[in-house]
């Protein structure tokens, strides 16, 4: 793991990389190096900061270099079959340096040029200087899972790129403005959808893409080497049979015993549920020495760590628990909002988990994260299709009845939030889409009129999504079942836009790496050979998962109705310190004024909290803390 930055502009200030390096020493603390040199008149910089997890010798130190070529790499993440792309590598004639796959990256481009992205398995995002053609290419993985973000400014023939938001800020080269439009993005879904940011002309690389850019920093091409498969239909009645889930049993394996390969200490988060014990079982079948960690809380209603403990107990792990109080929550708050490189509602929890597993000596934790997307282990998997159909019935209302319904019944709870859809009917294929926003809009549109100060200049937003990323969605593959449709939207967006985003932000805070299993390009292709309908059915409880690992798990393990691993977040929130805190913030008008509210509508929301999701005073503490440490105004 590790943080990457670069520059192209027609002179490269050493202190603006440097800048930026330091502002990522949390994502690598074991090593930094940059590297500045000219083309063309123009000048590239490109550095990187290290969490050393795969040959932890000073031959992995980046920027790194091709003798053979003369190409530059920084490079961020894991790519988990590299021994086997070295070993095709070297029968190609390559010589090698080093152990790692930093370096692998950089000769099987060398080798293959782009189409090297396809042969990668894992998570990653890197930057390579290509000598021969004068460009930078930048790629990122196919879920999301590492980070890559860019600052362009062609009349300046500039081009920054980073890890992190706030190491783009602190070159000194981005202009501290926030995007009007990104605000009500994030407002409706309490975090940020790609491409935008909350940044003005800061942009995040969607997942699965690439990018080239020229030396004079104008971008030169760009394009998109995977999606998720369409859906195959009629298969239902053999979805189930022994030798179909044995194979993707076999296939999720394999996955996880590719996510093992580290050489520094490495464990796994168990919380007891269904997607982390099998994890841990499937851990077990490459090594008798597992370490484990979970969370629990004095909060019965809360603690998991006694399934946790029996898990632990049947497959004779090295089992620690924490016990997380509200004290240890207030007094890491602080640093938990300064782990967000982006505002984000959530994460708070990851950052939690993260810090103390980090603390009890993990240097890699495997997570669960994943399985809830691909079988329906959440309750929206009811309520959408439901939802949807109420979408296509607003088709068939005169154009100001549905304004009037909209205006006069919509609201921010419940069926009055979802009546936004009615009021807005979306075309069919979009309907699920459309359905899935409103259900979980924070701030649907009708309220976000009253909180923006300008909402008339909220642009290219479609129920709180970038158009950009609609169309990115709408390119990924078609379903014609419903329930793959919206394990489709809840991947790309819930996992891949929120989930996963935080997963890094707050793991690489803490320095700590965090390997997903059930994000796997190569286990998700194998999972979409099954229908939606079957493999999503009896959502949130996830019984064709649970049919699929049993076996792995025996026929005494305590299957329990979907709980999901909650925090005792409201409930911490609500003591009289923090809540104290929160208030100040929401009614101090001139904070709320610069980033971009309206302070009547915010203090109104702080005065009848009590009444709302608490996620809602939540989501705006969390924007304004944020725009006052970043110095955002719009």
């Amino acid at each position: 793991m590790c943080g990457i930055a670069g520059i192209i502009a027609s002179e490269v200030e050493p202190t603006s990389l440097e800048r930026m390096l330091k502002a990522m020493h949390h994502r690598g603390p074991d090593d930094r190096g940059s590297e500045i040199f000219g083309h063309d008149h123009f000048q590239v910089g490109l550095g990187n900061t290290r969490l050393a997890i795969i040959d932890l010798s000073p031959a992995g130190h980046m920027p790194m270099r091709d003798p053979e070529t003369g190409n530059w790499i920084v490079y961020n993440g894991e790519v988990y079959n590299y021994r086997g792309l070295r070993a095709e590598l070297v029968k190609h004639g390559k010589r090698f340096r080093s152990l790692t796959d930093t370096e692998v990256i950089l000769k099987a481009y060398a080798e293959w040029g782009l189409d090297c992205l396809g042969r990668l398995r894992g998570m990653f995002a890197f930057a390579i200087w290509d000598g021969t053609r004068g460009e930078l290419v930048l790629a990122r993985d196919r879920l999301g899972e590492k980070p890559l973000y860019y600052y362009a400014d062609p009349e300046r023939g500039l081009f920054v790129f980073a890890s992190e938001v706030r190491a783009l800020l602190a070159s000194g080269l981005v202009p501290r403005l926030l995007d009007y439009s990104a605000l009500s993005i994030y407002l409706h879904n309490g975090f940020l959808v790609s491409p935008r940011t909350l940044v003005r002309g800061v942009k995040s690389l969607l997942p699965g893409h690439w990018m080239r850019i020229d030396a004079r920093g104008q971008v030169a091409g760009q394009g998109r080497y995977w999606r998720i498969p369409s859906s195959r239909t009629g298969v239902a009645e053999e979805a189930r049979s022994r030798e179909r889930l044995e194979a993707l049993r076999e296939t999720l394996a394999e996955v996880t015993a590719q996510r093992l390969v580290s050489d520094v200490p490495l464990g796994a988060f168990l919380s007891g549920g269904l997607d982390s014990s099998t994890i841990v079982a499937l851990m077990t079948r490459c090594s008798n020495a597992i370490r484990t960690f979970s969370v629990g809380f004095p909060e019965p209603d809360f603690d998991e760590s006694t399934y946790a403990q029996w898990v632990s107990s049947r497959f004779r792990t090295e089992h620690r628990t924490v016990s997380v109080t509200a004290e240890d929550f207030a007094r890491w708050l602080p640093d938990g909002l300064a782990a967000m490189d982006q505002p984000t509602f959530d994460g708070l929890n990851t950052y939690c988990v993260a810090r103390t597993a980090r603390a009890s000596g993990l240097t890699v934790a495997l997570s669960g994260l994943g399985g809830d997307e691909l079988f329906g282990g959440y309750p929206h998997f009811r309520q959408v299709p439901a939802i949807a159909r109420g979408a296509r019935f607003g088709t068939w209302l005169p154009h100001l009845l549905r304004r009037l319904v909209t205006r006069f019944v919509g609201g921010l709870h419940g069926w009055r939030k979802v009546v936004q859809v009615i009021g807005s009917p979306v075309p069919g294929y979009y309907a699920i889409l459309g359905a899935y926003q409103v259900a979980q809009a924070l701030f649907p549109a009708s309220f976000q009129r009253r909180l923006l100060q300008r909402y008339e200049e909220v642009e290219g937003v479609w129920f709180g999504l970038p158009l950009e990323f609609v169309a990115f969605v709408d390119n990924d593959g078609r379903d014609e079942d419903e329930l793959a449709l919206l394990s489709r939207y809840t991947i790309r967006l819930f996992e891949g836009e929120r989930l996963l985003r935080d997963t890094d932000s707050m793991g690489m805070a803490n320095s700590l790496e965090i390997r997903t299993v059930f994000t796997d390009h190569v286990f998700i292709e194998a999972v979409w050979e099954f229908p939606g309908r079957t493999r999503c059915a009896g959502a949130p409880n996830k019984p064709f998962e649970v049919a699929l690992v049993r076996p792995l798990l025996g026929e005494d393990y305590p299957v329990r109705p979907k709980h999901g691993f909650v925090f005792p977040f409201a409930r911490w929130l609500q003591q009289s310190a923090l809540r104290q805190k929160i208030f100040e913030t929401l009614r101090d008008d001139a904070l709320s004024f610069q980033a971009g509210l309206n302070p009547r509508a915010v203090r109104d929301i702080a005065e009848h909290a009590a009444r709302m999701p608490w996620s809602r005073v939540w989501t705006l503490y969390v924007l304004l803390e944020w725009v006052r440490r970043h110095d955002l105004s719009v």
